[in-house]
């Protein structure tokens, strides 16, 4: 994942009706739009931004059927997203060194 669709992935990760919009997602193919502002408690120009950050970001597929336009979750992106995360947890509880103190000095005046 580049540095460029890792901020937009987070970025569309950290509104909490996106997230919403991405758990109604999980398990479903190909929702209707009007299915998913149902499910989540939103009106449809609302909606509509929130899932233009989420194909920019990559994190939801659309197809057009007839008039509707269906979505449906990108696996592939979360996954990546899981793993980064994943990556970070291990740098995240590591000791930092400290060098406040001076290393001449006696272990009772550090």
């Amino acid at each position: 994942m580049s540095r460029i669709s890792e901020t937009s992935v987070f970025t569309a990760l950290g509104h909490p009706t996106r997230r919403a919009v991405l758990a109604y997602l999980r398990d479903r193919d190909y929702v209707r739009v009007t299915d998913i502002a149902e499910a989540v408690g939103v009106g449809g120009s609302t909606l509509s931004g929130h899932l233009r950050t989420l194909r920019a970001a990559e994190l939801v597929v659309s197809r057009r059927r007839g008039t509707e336009i269906q979505y449906r979750v990108n696996l592939t992106v979360i996954d990546e997203a899981m793993l980064l995360l994943a990556s970070l947890g291990g740098a995240l509880h590591q000791p930092r060194p400290h060098n406040n103190h001076d290393d001449t000095a006696p272990e009772e005046e550090r």
